[in-house]
């Protein structure tokens, strides 16, 4: 997480990811900016197991892309973002930061589908919360503007509209 004098001094989102075309667009951005520290990834699924952000490995990128028929439209796309990273910057560190881990700790009767247990254990069929890094931000940013930052008694709802 970013502290308060840290300063993000470059960025570059991809809309829609066709990794052929944004290879080359991707190191001419990075040629642009200043020295680079880290890259940071969206990943929509980090199953059960990505709880919380975690340092990109070879091991990792593998279990990320096991994933794939939890999020089969994002998370192939997502790990060629990290491989063609990879191939780029190789020194460079990588953080895979997780959309389903917001909703990680939900308790198991928000979790839990009205289905069969055996069903449920069998294919470990769960709700996981979706669009959570926009959620966490807009709770944090709305704590911010009412001047309770760090108040852990504070609710707020948070919604996110529109896509992706």
């Amino acid at each position: 997480m970013l502290g308060a004098g840290d300063e993000i001094e470059g960025a570059h989102d991809v809309e829609r990811w066709d990794s052929a075309d944004e290879a080359h667009d991707l190191a001419a951005v990075l040629d642009s900016m200043p020295v680079c520290d880290a890259v940071g990834h969206r990943i929509v699924h980090g199953g059960s197991q990505f709880r919380e952000p975690v340092r990109v490995d070879p091991e990792i990128e593998r279990a990320l892309l096991s994933l794939s028929s939890l999020a089969p439209l994002h998370q192939p796309r997502a790990v060629d973002g990290i491989r063609i990273m990879t191939r780029l910057r190789p020194d460079l560190p990588q953080v895979a930061c997780f959309d389903t881990a917001f909703h990680a700790s939900m308790p198991p009767a928000a979790a839990t589908y009205a289905l069969p247990r055996g069903w449920r254990e069998q294919w470990g069929l769960r709700r996981f919360g979706f669009h959570g890094l926009s959620h966490a931000y807009a709770s944090r940013r709305a704590a911010q503007l009412v001047g309770r930052a760090g108040d852990r008694e504070l609710r707020v709802v948070t919604c996110h509209l529109g896509s992706g």
